[in-house]
């Protein structure tokens, strides 16, 4: 039996304790029977409009609180740069943060099951002319991620038609 039909039958008691048609009962009893169903329902009914990320994310495991390294844009596989490390990032609570290959980013996200938005992205401005390509190409990559995946391991990043623009690992 779901919520919503044990819901239903409780206001339906409540109903026909308030109406009378059930006479059985004293009358201080049918108040006090009647109340506490009121307000057993409203408990139900108040907690199930409670969300929380794990409710509404599929994590698995906890994608949040880990450094997910890039190894792929688009088509590109992203090797091993020379002395700098690879382009990467964190998921923590709403916040975003990470390294483009360059320069250190922080900002915000919106999760809701798998759909991910990335907002307010904030850089640092460092000069890294060998690898300025990179970081133009996985900034943009991430302001057109619209989906996540994780599977085998990886986390993918996807656009609005759903292929995959970023895979992490």
């Amino acid at each position: 039996m779901t919520i919503e039909n044990f819901i239903i039958i409780i206001i339906g008691l409540i109903i026909a304790i308030l109406s009378g048609m059930i006479i059985v009962i004293e009358r201080e009893w049918r108040l006090k029977i009647a109340c506490t169903l009121i307000i057993f329902t409203c408990c139900m009914c108040g907690c199930k409009g409670q969300k929380n990320i794990t409710d509404s994310v599929e994590v698995s495991p906890s994608i949040l609180n880990k450094e997910w390294v890039v190894i792929q844009i688009g088509d590109e596989k992203i090797e091993q740069l020379d002395k700098n490390q690879p382009p990467n990032l964190k998921l923590s609570e709403d916040k975003i943060s990470g390294y483009s290959s360059c320069n250190r980013f922080h900002g915000t996200y919106t999760m809701e099951k798998n759909k991910i938005t990335f907002s307010h992205i904030a850089i640092t401005k460092m000069l890294c002319p060998e690898t300025n390509e990179i970081e133009s190409i996985y900034l943009k990559a991430l302001s057109n991620v619209q989906r996540w995946e994780y599977k085998g391991g990886n986390l993918y990043f996807l656009n609005q038609e759903k292929q995959p623009i970023i895979i992490l690992k």
